[in-house]
């Protein structure tokens, strides 16, 4: 790393939407071969996790742990030796919606979905879920949550010299909700960042901080605009694009602009 630089690889990619229920499906719609059709969805069903937890599984949680495995096993890595970086705007929406009704009722709460109300909610259920002791950070940086959750990892993945897991997230806010917190639609993507390149490596991102020219914009496929909109974690589409259809770009993911260029 110098002062110029931050670079990391993409070694896995996970995703979920409603339409998009993985990476292929996400892959095939950017490069034009399949349409985006957000219907709605069943949420997915986290199979890595004991019985009585996934019972207990907030919807966050549910969608996180999708993405993390899928980007873990695209990657051929084992995740309880993974440190790991969850970035969410408002984590779980439905649970806040929950609890402000109920305590405006003056209503008891219910102790499983206070406990599950924490932030760091997502990543707990991931560790236990994996056998991980590796360490696991929640951040949250509203709008910008996916950007400043990218420095993180990637920063992690330099200075420890080790592959880090980043996953983005968040929920579809129920009413009266939406209209404080802009959340619209569902949306969980998931990378393994790694500091070195490798044959799994399918992209390279470069932080540019003295970038001097302006960020490159280009179109998303129909559909797809409402949900870069409407959910903070879907700001990474752009990036998922570039991958998917082969293309060097600049994208600018506050507080750095990333250059990113594919692997293969």
């Amino acid at each position: 790393m110098t002062r110029q630089k931050l670079r990391v690889y993409v070694d896995g990619i996970g995703v979920w939407s409603p339409g998009l229920n993985d990476w292929n499906e996400t892959r095939a719609v950017m490069q034009g071969v399949a349409a985006f059709v957000p219907v709605a969805s069943v949420l997915p069903t986290p199979l890595v996790l004991p019985a009585a937890e996934r019972r207990r599984c907030p919807a966050t949680a549910k969608v996180a742990l999708q993405v993390a495995a899928e980007a873990c096993a695209m990657a051929a890595c084992d995740p309880a030796q993974l440190p790991s970086v969850f970035a969410s705007s408002h984590g779980d929406t439905e649970i806040t919606d929950y609890m402000c009704r109920e305590l405006a009722a003056a209503q008891p709460l219910s102790p499983t979905r206070f406990h599950n109300s924490v932030h760091n909610a997502a990543s707990g259920y991931w560790t236990i879920a994996v056998g991980c002791r590796q360490s696991s950070n929640a951040i949250s940086a509203g709008p910008l949550s996916f950007g400043y959750g990218l420095l993180e990892a990637a920063t992690q993945a330099v200075s420890s010299d080790l592959s880090i897991l980043l996953v983005a997230y968040d929920l579809a806010a129920p009413a009266p909700l939406s209209t404080v917190c802009g959340i619209s639609h569902t949306f969980g993507v998931a990378l393994v960042l790694s500091p070195s390149a490798s044959t799994r490596s399918i992209a390279q991102m470069d932080a540019r901080m003295d970038a001097t020219r302006a960020a490159d914009t280009f179109a998303l496929p129909t559909g797809m605009g409402a949900l870069l909109a409407g959910n903070p974690a879907a700001r990474s589409l752009p990036l998922l694009s570039c991958i998917a259809t082969g293309i060097v770009a600049q994208l600018d993911f506050t507080p750095f602009r990333w250059e990113i260029t594919p692997c293969r």
